[in-house]
């Protein structure tokens, strides 16, 4: 870093190799690595709030919530589909079979894409999910 000539030391090379050395050493400590990577982590979660306030990111709470909601909706009004048809047992077995069949699909479907997205089984999870809410039901009606 620093040499000697002869009798002294020159003086301006010598200074800008020990700035070279301090610039150097500060790029590879491990501040600036941490700093950097604060850095980062708030540039991520100011990104994610811009994205929530344009409304095309939505909270994965709300929307499993309403998936919730819609998936309840569908499998009340099919459990009732076969006494609002008809009074008639044979066709009501009928409808029920349809409507089983239906869940049965539903629940396959949403088994299939859990498996795509990697969710955690039903045991890992801490509320029940709309696939929860169709096991459920197909469980009651087996």
């Amino acid at each position: 870093m620093i040499q000697r000539h002869g009798q002294g030391f020159p003086l301006d090379q010598s200074r800008v190799a020990y700035l070279r050395h301090l610039r150097r050493e500060h790029k590879h400590s491990p501040r600036t690595e941490a700093d950097a990577d604060h850095v980062n982590a708030k540039t991520e979660l100011l990104q994610i709030k811009i994205e929530e306030k344009k409304r095309t990111l939505v909270r994965r709470d709300a929307a499993d919530e309403l998936i919730d909601q819609i998936a309840g909706t569908v499998l009340t009004h099919l459990s009732g589909m076969a006494a609002r048809c008809s009074r008639d047992t044979t066709v009501r077995r009928n409808i029920d079979a349809v409507v089983d069949l239906v869940w049965r699909e539903i629940a396959a479907a949403c088994l299939t894409k859990a498996g795509e997205w990697n969710e955690p089984s039903l045991a890992a999870q801490d509320r029940r999910s709309g696939i929860a809410l169709l096991r459920v039901a197909l469980s009651y009606r087996a």
